[in-house]
């Protein structure tokens, strides 16, 4: 039978080089270790270790075992883990976020909430705003703090808020600018255009948006990532729809402008979404300190 302790001893002996150096590593005798490492080989069938080297050295059956085995025992570390917190009064969160979030607010936020809730274990995903909402649909988050539209959150009579509004604009470099007055959006079509994807709900919004305006802006790029379309836009390959005052305070003054538009952008709207968690405490405090620390116009690293 496979067991755990074969398995330790499998890897602090690749590790550490000899068995007697695993034996004084796990405080056990070296004919011990031999033993366990024969019942790991007649337990998987393979031969791990080469025994005609002076030192442990692999087989290939071994290099092969070697990962499964330090992923084994994370897994199990972290099976011990969970015990220790419920022991301990730890309560798990689970809390999803868009990047703009993690470029902004939420470094300081996970700062000043560890040190203030220990025994609160946050876990935290980011990624676009329809995959958030639907590992929230499934289950997988307790928290989302997103822009997602409001209309499917109404109609799956979700428990949620309007967090912040963030002020959206076309942002490009300022020698795309020939006039200070406003340009008719369906005139954008002459620049190349960089957008979020389909898994952006505002992304897609503002398409939406446009069309109903009657302009048709057919994207040159698509890119997942706001610090690539920043980038990119900041290098001179076109323009975007981007957070305002988030650019403004990231770049500097004279390398991005807003390209001023009629009719101008909406607000993107971020809200808090949470489920019915059955009096979980932990996420009563999260959602509180969120509300509190949201600023979406100071980039973390500025």
């Amino acid at each position: 039978m496979l067991t755990l302790k074969q398995l330790e001893a499998f890897v602090q002996i690749v590790e550490l080089g000899t068995f007697e150096l695993a034996a004084k590593r796990l405080n056990a005798t070296q004919s011990t270790i031999s033993k366990r490492i024969t019942e790991l080989e007649e337990a998987s069938g393979l031969r791990l270790f080469d025994r005609s080297k002076r030192t442990a050295r692999l087989t290939a059956d071994g290099e092969r075992l070697l990962q499964l085995a330090r992923d084994t025992l994370s897994s199990a570390n972290r099976i011990l883990q969970m015990k220790d917190e419920a022991a301990a009064g730890r309560q798990r969160v689970r809390a999803g976020f868009t990047d703009l979030c993690a470029l902004t607010w939420l470094p300081q936020f996970f700062r000043e909430c560890s040190e203030a809730y220990p025994l609160i274990n946050l876990e935290i995903t980011i990624d676009m705003s329809r995959n958030l909402y639907r590992m929230f649909e499934d289950g997988d988050l307790d928290i989302v703090v997103a822009p997602i539209d409001s209309a499917l959150l109404k109609q799956k009579n979700h428990k949620f808020e309007v967090l912040r509004s963030v002020e959206i604009a076309f942002i490009g470099r300022s020698e795309f600018i020939r006039s200070p007055s406003k340009v008719p959006i369906h005139n954008l079509d002459k620049f190349n255009i960089l957008v979020q994807g389909k898994e952006s709900s505002y992304a897609q919004g503002i398409n939406e948006w446009l069309s109903e305006k009657g302009a048709t802006l057919v994207p040159t790029m698509i890119a997942n990532n706001l610090v690539a379309l920043v980038g990119l836009i900041s290098a001179g390959y076109g323009i975007g729809v981007l957070p305002k005052r988030f650019v403004m305070n990231l770049s500097k003054p004279t390398d991005l402008v807003e390209i001023k538009t009629h009719p101008e952008l909406p607000d993107m709207t971020y809200y808090l979404l949470t489920r019915d968690h059955g009096g979980n405490k932990a996420v009563d405090k999260l959602v509180e300190e969120i509300s509190r620390a949201a600023d979406f116009t100071t980039p973390f690293l500025h």
